[in-house]
C-alpha cells in the first residue's frame, strides 16, 4: 500500500478557513461552525454543497470537542494538505528570476512558531517557505494553521531536504543570510543587503545557537537581533518578527531628495517633449 500524498489537518478560526477557501478551495473537505458565523460562511457552504462535502452548524461545546480546545473561534474545517515537494535546481533558477526572497526553517518543530513565522513572511511579501525535516512535521498540526491565521494558505511550502545541501545549491543563485544567537552582525549595523541578481534566502532555526554549525557555515551573512542577555530569550519566530521586516524593507526616496529630483528631471526630459526648452 502506498502512502497517501495528503494529510488530514483541522484548521480553526474564520480567517484561516476563509483563506483556505480563497487560495486552496479543493483542500476543504468538511466544515463545522457556530450559529453566529452562518452568514459569513454562506459562499463556502454553497461551494461545499456543490462538491457534496458535508457541513454542519454546531454548539461551541461540540466545536471544542472536535478541536480538542476552546480556542476554535467558532469555525473548524477539515482539510487535506499535500506533502511538500523537494524543489529541483530548475525551480531555484525560476525563483531567482522571479526575484522573490525565500525563507528556510531548520530544526523548528514547534507548530506555533511555524504559524507565527508564516504570518510575518506573508506580510513581508514572501511567497515560499522551505522546511527542514522537523519543521515539515509541524506543518501537519492544527496549531500551525490556526496560528498562521490564513497566512500558510498564501504561501507555498517545500521540503528543504538536507538543508545544508540545499543551501549549497542555492548559494550561487541567492544571497543566504542566517540568524544566530549569539554572534553575527547586528541587523541595525548593516546597510540593506542587496546583491545584484541574487535575491535573499533567509534561514531561521531554533537550536541554542540559532543555527547549527553546518547550516551557519553555508550563510554569506550571519545576523542577530540586538538586545540584552545575548538574545537567548528570543526564539526563531521572534527573530523573524524583527528580522524579516528589516531585511525585506523597501528603501524610500524622499520626494524632495537629490535622487528624486534627479529622476524627475531625467524622466521629464526623456519622456515629455513639451518640457524641453527652446531658444527664441
Amino acid at each position: 500500500m502506498t502512502e497517501s500524498r495528503f494529510h488530514p489537518v483541522h484548521i480553526c478560526g474564520l480567517a484561516a478557513v476563509k483563506a483556505c477557501f480563497q487560495h486552496r478551495p479543493a483542500a476543504l473537505k468538511k466544515l463545522w461552525f457556530a450559529p453566529e458565523h452562518t452568514t459569513a460562511l454562506a459562499e463556502i457552504r454553497t461551494a461545499l454543497a456543490r462538491e457534496k462535502h458535508p457541513f454542519a452548524q454546531a454548539t461551541h461545546s461540540t466545536l471544542a470537542h472536535i478541536a480538542g480546545h476552546t480556542a476554535h473561534g467558532g469555525v473548524i474545517a477539515l482539510t487535506e494538505r499535500p506533502l511538500p515537494a523537494i524543489p529541483k535546481p530548475a525551480d531555484f533558477d525560476r525563483w531567482r528570476a522571479e526575484g522573490n526572497p525565500l525563507v528556510l526553517l531548520d530544526d523548528l518543530p514547534d507548530p506555533l512558531q511555524l504559524g507565527a513565522i508564516a504570518r510575518v513572511a506573508a506580510a513581508c511579501g514572501v511567497k515560499r517557505l522551505l522546511l527542514g525535516a522537523r519543521t515539515k512535521d509541524a506543518l501537519f498540526e492544527e496549531r500551525a494553521w490556526s496560528t498562521a491565521n490564513g497566512a500558510l494558505d498564501t504561501l507555498t511550502c517545500h521540503d528543504a531536504g538536507t538543508l545544508s545541501v540545499t543551501l549549497r545549491n542555492l548559494s550561487d543563485r541567492f544571497c543566504i543570510a542566517g540568524f544566530v544567537r549569539p554572534g553575527g552582525r547586528r541587523i541595525d549595523d548593516l546597510k540593506p543587503i542587496k546583491v545584484p541578481g541574487r535575491p535573499l534566502a533567509i534561514v531561521f532555526g531554533d537550536t541554542p545557537g540559532g543555527l547549527g554549525t553546518d547550516i551557519a557555515s553555508k550563510c554569506e551573512f550571519l545576523l542577530h537581533i540586538p538586545g540584552v542577555e545575548g538574545n537567548t530569550l528570543l526564539n526563531a519566530s521572534d527573530a523573524a518578527a524583527f528580522g524579516l521586516p528589516w531585511l525585506l524593507r523597501k528603501e524610500r526616496t524622499k520626494p524632495t531628495g537629490f535622487l528624486a529630483r534627479k529622476r524627475a528631471r531625467h524622466g521629464t526630459h526623456a519622456n515629455d517633449p513639451s518640457s524641453a526648452t527652446t531658444n527664441p
